[in-house]
C-alpha cells in the first residue's frame, strides 16, 4: 500500500466503491496535508483513497502536490 501527504489542496472526483467510475456532483477539496492511501496511475489520472473513499485527479494535478511517505 502506498501512502502520500498532500503538499498543497487539492480537487478530486470522487468515484463510485464498486465500478469505480466518477460520481456525478462537483470535485471534492482535498486539504493541505491530507493522507492518501493506495495511490495508483490510470492513465493521465492518478486514484487514491482518502479517509476510506476512493476518488481520482489528474496527474497535472496531483503530481507536485504529493510527496511519498517513508516506511
Amino acid at each position: 500500500m502506498s501512502k502520500c501527504e498532500l503538499t498543497k489542496t487539492i480537487e478530486a472526483t470522487r468515484l463510485n466503491k464498486r465500478t469505480m467510475r466518477p460520481l456525478g456532483g462537483l470535485p471534492v477539496t482535498i486539504p493541505y496535508g491530507a493522507m492518501l492511501e493506495d495511490v495508483t496511475v490510470d492513465r493521465d489520472n492518478r486514484r487514491f483513497v482518502y479517509l476510506g473513499e476512493p476518488y481520482e485527479c489528474p496527474e497535472s494535478v496531483i503530481g507536485s502536490a504529493i510527496r511519498p511517505l517513508e516506511k
